[in-house]
C-alpha cells in the first residue's frame, strides 16, 4: 500500500433531517432509542433513518436491532424495513504512472 495514496472525494454537507438519527462511535444507545421514541410518539414521524460512517456502521446495526425490539414492544402496529446505501467509498490512486 506504500505505492498508493488516499484520494479525498469532495462531499456536499447535507443538513440533518428531522427523522434522522446519526450514530457516532461515542453516542449511547439509550439516547438514540429515546430520541427515536420521541420522534414516533410526540412528533408523529412515520419513519426513522439511522446514518453512520466508518467505524460506527457496526454500532448502527446493533442500534437498529435494539431499537426495533424496543419499538415493537411499545408500539403495536410496527413494521421495519432495512436497507443500506453505501454513499462514501474509499478511492485510491497509484503514486507512479503505470502501476496497478
Amino acid at each position: 500500500m506504500d505505492r498508493y495514496q488516499r484520494v479525498e472525494k469532495p462531499r456536499a454537507e447535507q443538513p440533518i433531517q428531522e427523522n434522522e438519527i446519526r450514530i457516532t462511535s461515542h453516542g449511547r444507545m439509550r439516547n438514540h432509542i429515546t430520541y427515536g421514541m420521541t420522534l414516533l410518539e410526540e412528533k408523529g414521524s412515520s419513519e426513522i433513518v439511522f446514518k453512520a460512517m466508518g467505524g460506527a456502521i457496526n454500532k448502527t446495526v446493533m442500534h437498529v436491532i435494539a431499537s426495533y425490539v424496543v419499538y415493537e414492544a411499545m408500539l403495536t402496529p410496527f413494521h421495519q424495513e432495512a436497507s443500506t446505501d453505501p454513499e462514501d467509498k474509499t478511492v485510491t490512486q497509484a503514486q507512479q504512472e503505470g502501476e496497478l
